[in-house]
């Protein structure tokens, strides 16, 4: 198949939908197809390298994060990939490059699927003064998003919840969680704390992703201070627009939180193999694919209680999901006391991640979606 994937992002940006499309862009190719990605410039200079088409673009920092636009649906390389004709088009955001993915399927008479990646509901803080409006504005802009789509793919349940409030027609949408890389082999823990200056009999507390206002990381901040645990520490990996604030939020605070800022991505798997647990507080996730890697390199996490981690986050058999701050310090306890209980949760989590979150398993369900969707066009 001719595959074209369309984004807003692409690296060197990295995210969890750049991560996304890299990995399902490598399965595809490795199965054989002819894969293409359209995405922004981080310029007004349009280009190509290789098979990635780079349109220019502005910076719309205000409106987002690191969010870029594009108006131009007449570009040379737009009209390149027209007259490519792919089979398929999978777009995985919302904004310039969906218009464009919408008009290259309508002049190749081809399906367009779209990934669904974020939860708009949490973000009206940056576009909106009323929640209530701007849960309304997105929930009539998904629909427009939707009605342009042969089929729309949900990463969770908790997305696929949310789209059919939308009025969404049930028939459209398709769980499929995400796939990531998963460690071959796990790193030694006592090597990786070594390595990070970590001292080997510390107890510790994990938090790795992005730095962003609705991952509700004071929760974490906070709920530390309250936890009374001898030679813990909390360690705060990744960054982002809200790291600063962060920063300044735990000064007020007497115990220490021990920021790593961003990190190498070989760095990664170090991180994770030389903590105790994995926590994170957000509830704005609509997979969380941090969760998967913990879950793969064999940490059991315990997390803010949410619908993307049904079937992900599994009480008492791969770490907890919490409520409220005693429920959250009570699993702590348990876990980084009971050795026992460490073990068969870690042992649980990375099982249960090969099983159920890997490239493989992601990339071939892609593949039949996409396969079901040429089948719907004859």
């Amino acid at each position: 198949m001719k595959i074209l994937i369309t984004s807003d992002w692409y690296y060197p940006v990295i995210n969890g939908v750049v991560r996304s499309i890299l990995n399902l862009k490598e399965y595809l190719e490795n199965q054989g197809h002819d894969v293409k990605v359209l995405t922004l410039s981080n310029s007004t200079e349009s280009y190509r390298k290789d098979n990635i088409y780079y349109i220019g673009s502005l910076g719309a920092g205000k409106i987002y994060p690191e969010a870029r636009i594009s108006a131009t649906l007449r570009n040379k390389y737009i009209i390149e990939l027209k007259k490519w004709k792919p089979d398929i088009i999978h777009s995985q955001c919302e904004f310039s490059t969906f218009m464009m993915a919408v008009r290259i399927a309508k002049k190749a008479s081809c399906p367009l699927i779209h990934t669904y990646h974020t939860i708009y509901e949490d973000y009206t803080h940056y576009f909106s003064p009323s929640k209530k409006v701007g849960k309304k504005v997105i929930s009539v802009f998904s629909k427009a998003i939707a009605d342009r789509t042969d089929f729309l793919i949900a990463p969770s349940i908790k997305t696929e919840k949310i789209l059919e409030r939308y009025t969404i027609e049930k028939e459209k949408i398709v769980v499929i969680p995400t796939g990531i890389h998963m460690p071959d082999k796990l790193l030694d823990k006592k090597n990786c704390r070594k390595i990070h200056n970590i001292d080997e009999s510390a107890k510790v507390i994990l938090y790795l992703g992005r730095l962003a206002e609705e991952k509700n990381i004071e929760e974490l901040i906070r709920y530390y201070q309250k936890l009374d645990i001898k030679n813990l520490e909390f360690i705060l990996v990744g960054g982002g627009p809200y790291l600063n604030n962060l920063k300044s939020y735990a000064k007020q605070f007497d115990k220490k939180i021990d920021f790593k800022g961003m990190v190498k991505s070989e760095e990664v798997n170090e991180y994770y193999r030389m903590a105790d647990l994995f926590v994170s507080a957000s509830s704005s996730e609509t997979q969380g694919l941090t969760y998967y890697e913990a879950l793969s390199n064999g940490i059991a996490a315990i997390c803010r209680k949410d619908l993307c981690l049904k079937e992900v986050i599994i009480d008492g058999f791969n770490g907890y999901q919490y409520e409220n701050f005693n429920e959250f310090e009570k699993y702590v306890k348990e876990v980084l006391e009971d050795e026992d209980l460490n073990k068969k949760l870690s042992k649980n989590a990375r099982e249960y991640a090969l099983e159920k979150f890997s490239v493989k398993s992601f990339g071939n369900k892609c593949e039949k979606l996409y396969e079901k969707a040429l089948e719907k066009e004859k």
